[in-house]
């Protein structure tokens, strides 16, 4: 993944440049530790670094520790959904639906998943405190184990599904699609990725995602009686 090679140099290079500029010494010099850290992060596969809690809130050893990219992450993130145009989820069959990261006041209260892929921001309390809410962090462009993903799929509760990350793409085409795959929706990753696309178009997979979802469809699409609806 280019973020484990990207993130260190773009670190390096802000850590040297603060060096340099003591008038930026201490705010580009975190900034780019931040950086170096989550390049590290990338590369072990772990989204643990930012202190993502199962209940949906961010450590605070972790606002303490990575505060300059945890507040680059809610700027960019802001700016992107003022400017967007697109809605701020669309439903893709009766029972999921897919979308971008909503303010308490955006979201919905008939579903019975709430799942958040987020690692790098905290959920609005009000939607962490309802019963559907399921807290599974992949760091922004990464994936998990493909045991890991079957075994979030699988523990979903019968009914309506929401699925969401930051933006709405990368993270939650992979886990959405792997619930297309787990009902019977889809019979392939190619399917069910056409069918995701036709409703949000914006939705596309990096490497890693695609591995993952492909490991995973290996070992849930056998042949239609075998499929299961989550």
């Amino acid at each position: 993944m280019r973020y484990r090679y990207v993130l260190p140099l773009l670190g390096c290079a802000l850590i040297v440049a603060g060096a340099l500029r003591r008038d930026w010494l201490l705010s580009v010099i975190w900034l780019g530790g931040n950086f170096v850290a989550l390049g590290i992060a990338y590369g072990l596969g772990s989204h643990r670094i930012l202190g993502k809690r199962p209940d949906g809130t961010i450590a605070r050893w972790s606002w303490l520790v990575f505060l300059p990219v945890l507040t680059c992450s809610a700027v960019v993130w802001h700016l992107a959904r003022l400017l967007s145009r697109g809605p701020a989820l669309n439903d893709v069959t009766d029972n999921l639906v897919v979308g971008r990261r909503l303010l308490a006041s955006e979201a919905p209260a008939e579903f019975d998943n709430y799942v958040d892929l987020t690692a790098e921001f905290a959920e609005p309390s009000s939607i962490r405190r309802s019963s559907a809410y399921v807290c599974f962090p992949i760091l922004d462009g990464g994936a998990p184990a493909p045991q890991a993903l079957r075994d979030a799929v699988g523990n979903l509760r019968p009914g309506r599904t929401f699925v969401h990350c930051a933006q709405g793409y990368g993270r939650t085409g992979m886990f959405a699609a792997a619930v297309l795959l787990k009902s019977g929706d889809a019979g392939s990753v190619e399917e069910a990725m056409r069918i995701l696309k036709g409703v949000r178009p914006g939705i596309g997979l990096s490497r890693e995602q695609l591995e993952c979802l492909q490991s995973y469809a290996n070992t849930v699409v056998q042949s239609p009686s075998s499929r299961q609806t989550p």
